[in-house]
């Protein structure tokens, strides 16, 4: 979100979630009720998948577990899932065939590169794919050589910096072999300054994003899935210090086939994710690279019990700031006129009650501040926390984490 104290903070949650452990079977059931309907997409062109978008609200329960009936991605349509709309790993559940000719993308974001002179408008963590995490914001020199760099975020976030064209510290992929819980890819850190010949560091890049498509008949993919993790951001050159790692793909059916591709990179790294195909027929004769590739007989479906966590910024100095805050150093998305310390709202849902939740926030015309807010309270579905910050004149962007031990 962006606040004009003028303040605005952008929002990111760390999250893990605990489900039940899988369960062998002699036959597999996607679990869908079909009450989505089919997901048809036909027209050539990219489509974000939000599903506020049609008609009815897909997943009206917002717990990103989708029950189609059949699902199919026709050549030439490109499907992004975003982090920045779906908060948690994606499950498409189909009662009938799955058919993916076009391209399903999770990706994670590029960091940003450093520019010259150093503009603090472009310092906005990397968005991960749906489940995955983000990059950390580089550092930047102010009126004094600070050292500033944020890590990434995530379980296997990076946290070390590395001055640019050196090697900066690259997220790591924290799932297991069968991906449950599913999880998407750790992010980047930022990249460091050293106050003269780099005075600003380019962003993380973000991880690659998490889904599961279980059908009870088949799943054919022709086309390409991609869960690959962003590159990060340098000024002036292509080398990727402080990337994102790569997500997980999880695929289950009674046969899987096709032509086509998958990965769950970043290519040429060794922070790849996981893609896990199991079926009883496992007729795919297509390339999966790069990432760990895991073959099996199908297990349970094993879908997560609750919603997936959330934290974000609901009010600063009571002004209510977006559900979807845009980061504008531009246009804030919430305006303050006081001097004096305001109360920053946060509210959580699905984190433990007791967890800490930190505020990062950059202005254009003040230093970096790292707040920590009190422990949340209230309950599992809906906790908050409140904790007073002094915005400087001008714009300031923020986000918020958390984190804890599941």
């Amino acid at each position: 979100m962006t606040m004009c104290r003028r303040g605005n903070l952008l929002l990111t949650s760390i999250a893990m979630m605990a489900v039940a452990a899988p369960v062998f079977g002699q036959t597999i059931s996607s679990t869908s009720t079909g009450s989505d309907g089919a997901l048809n997409l036909t027209t050539p062109g990219t489509v974000v998948f939000n599903p506020q978008s049609f008609n009815p609200v897909l997943n009206p329960s917002g717990n990103n577990i989708y029950n189609f009936t059949t699902i199919n991605i026709a050549a030439g349509v490109t499907v992004q899932l975003s982090g920045q709309i779906l908060n948690g790993p994606v499950y498409w559940l189909a009662q009938g065939a799955v058919t993916i000719n076009g391209t399903i993308s999770l990706d994670g974001g590029d960091g940003y590169s450093c520019v010259s002179p150093p503009n603090p408008a472009i310092r906005v963590p990397s968005v991960p794919g749906p489940g995955g995490y983000a990059g950390g914001v580089g550092g930047m020199v102010t009126d004094t050589f600070t050292d500033n760099y944020q890590p990434g975020s995530g379980p296997g976030g990076g946290i070390g910096g590395g001055l640019e064209g050196s090697a900066a510290s690259t997220g790591k992929f924290t799932g297991n072999q069968f991906l449950v819980p599913l999880i998407g890819g750790s992010g980047g850190t930022g990249g460091t300054t050293d106050g003269a010949n780099f005075p600003c560091g380019g962003g993380g890049g973000a991880g690659g994003g998490a889904i599961l498509i279980a059908s009870s008949t088949s799943i054919a993919i022709n086309g390409s899935i991609t869960s690959n993790g962003g590159n990060g951001g340098n000024p002036g050159s292509n080398i990727s210090n402080g990337g994102g790692s790569g997500g997980a793909i999880r695929l289950v059916a009674p046969l899987i086939q096709g032509t086509g591709s998958m990965s769950a990179g970043p290519v040429g790294t060794t922070f790849q994710g996981i893609i896990r195909l199991e079926a009883f027929q496992q007729n795919f004769t297509g390339t999966i690279s790069p990432g760990a590739v895991s073959l099996a007989a199908p297990l349970s479906v094993a879908l997560p019990s609750g919603g997936p966590p959330v934290v974000s910024v609901v009010s600063v100095a009571g002004v209510a700031i977006p559900a979807s805050p845009t980061g504008s150093f531009q246009i804030p998305d919430g305006t303050i006129n006081q001097s004096t310390p305001a109360a920053v709202v946060i509210q959580a849902s699905n984190i433990p009650v007791g967890t800490v939740p930190t505020l990062y926030i950059f202005s254009e015309s003040g230093p970096d501040m790292t707040v920590q807010a009190p422990a949340l309270t209230g309950t599992l579905a809906s906790s908050t926390a409140t904790v007073s910050v002094t915005f400087p004149p001008g714009f300031s962007r923020g986000y918020v984490r958390a984190a804890w031990t599941p």
